[in-house]
């Protein structure tokens, strides 16, 4: 009996074990990216119109982001397979034109994430964007694992922007961010 109960302890420390040096195994790294989107003209108000009422939504038409995940993930000789997390860790957005144009036209926005056979989720926002800046860093969404979405070719960014003027004609902003990814190459 104290032999059973004995190797009975034994396998369980022995998985313990095994399961720690596993996770020591562990690998980190980032997978970036970045797309240039250009906002809409907004018919029949003249740039820099202050909205009356508090302001309106200006949906921005998605944009594809090319992830080329296998091909990090190959740089550190990891498998999508054996991919344990992925969070976002880090959304930034940076007016690239016109000169001048600032972020003072936006109240908040919001950017979600999507892929074919996935939802659409927000990962990212900024509500109450500061005036005077051209490039604002936004809050990433705590907990959200986008496992699925991270090993990807690519994915569809939509941004949502509740404006309070109108910005110049031709707006451009860049997206970046990168994935935070935790592997385990055993």
């Amino acid at each position: 009996m104290k032999k059973i109960v004995f190797c009975a302890i034994a396998i369980v420390v022995l998985f313990a074990a095994c399961q720690k040096i596993k996770n020591l195994a562990n690998i980190n790294f980032n997978i970036p990216f970045s797309q240039s989107v250009t906002l809409p003209d907004v018919q029949g108000f003249p740039y820099g119109a202050t909205l009356p009422g508090g302001g309106l939504n200006l949906p921005i038409p998605p944009v594809e982001v090319a992830i080329n995940a296998q091909q990090i993930f190959d740089q550190y000789h990891a498998s999508s397979k054996n991919l344990v997390e992925a969070n976002l860790a880090n959304a930034d957005l940076q007016i690239t034109a016109p000169a001048g144009q600032y972020f003072d036209f936006v109240d908040s926005i919001q950017v979600f994430i999507s892929t074919e056979g996935l939802p659409e989720v927000l990962m990212a926002y900024l509500y109450n964007v500061p005036k005077g800046q051209t490039k604002i860093n936004l809050i990433v969404v705590p907990g959200l694992n986008l496992k699925d979405y991270a090993v990807q070719d690519s994915v569809t960014l939509r941004l949502n922007a509740h404006v309070n003027a109108i910005p110049a004609s031709g707006t451009q902003m860049l997206t970046e961010g990168a994935f935070h990814i935790t592997a385990n190459p055993l």
